[in-house]
């Protein structure tokens, strides 16, 4: 079963406003590969669905707890969709300039993360105008720490540049608790709290 929230992760939720969408984000530019065909959308979509059972909160997002009574939790999305999650900013044959990147790139951090899937986004950028590839992405800060932030980039980048994609693994959601699982929950973590 996916964590409740900590109160400090639930905190990101509550300060999120307009003006602070509590995500935090990162932009990369790669040297295309001179002996290859350069990265494709599809491809990079391939490589992160083999990669998603070693990240298992890429598939969650929030569910809000019966009556407020405690934070909210993480739970599966029963309709997970990467294309959701993978997307390209431009054409694939459209040459990008430096300004232009900026301004994407800009205009991607400056929108808030949909609340109704899980918090992440990796958004390419196929060809900069000097042939490199750019890449930004962006994650919510109530799902996030260092070795989250390194996980969502290792969905889709590799130490080994002849690394192939893995097929993805089969996955079923875990069903959501309803009122009374997640109210015993509650009671066993207050008590395990107590009892710590």
């Amino acid at each position: 079963m996916a964590p409740t929230l900590s109160a400090l992760d639930g905190s990101f939720l509550r300060l999120e406003s307009e003006q602070a969408h509590m995500h935090v984000g990162w932009s990369a530019t790669f040297a295309a590969p001179g002996d290859r065909e350069r990265p494709t959308l599809q491809a990079l979509r391939d490589r992160a669905a083999g990669r998603l059972h070693d990240v298992p909160w890429c598939r969650w997002l929030l569910a809000g707890a019966p009556l407020g009574l405690s934070e909210p939790r993480w739970v599966d999305d029963p309709d997970f969709d990467l294309a959701a999650h993978v997307v390209a900013l431009t054409g694939p044959d459209e040459r990008v300039s430096p300004e232009r990147f900026r301004a994407l790139r800009d205009a991607v951090l400056s929108e808030p993360l949909d609340h109704s899937r899980p918090l992440w986004q990796i958004l390419l950028v196929p060809c900069l105008q000097d042939g490199r590839i750019g890449m930004v992405g962006k994650i919510h800060h109530a799902l996030v720490d260092g070795i989250a932030a390194l996980q969502i980039v290792r969905l889709v980048v590799d130490d080994d540049r002849d690394a192939a994609a893995r097929a993805p693994e089969e996955w079923r959601p875990e069903r959501r608790p309803g009122p009374a699982g997640w109210a015993l929950d509650g009671l066993m973590r207050t008590a395990s709290d107590g009892v710590g």
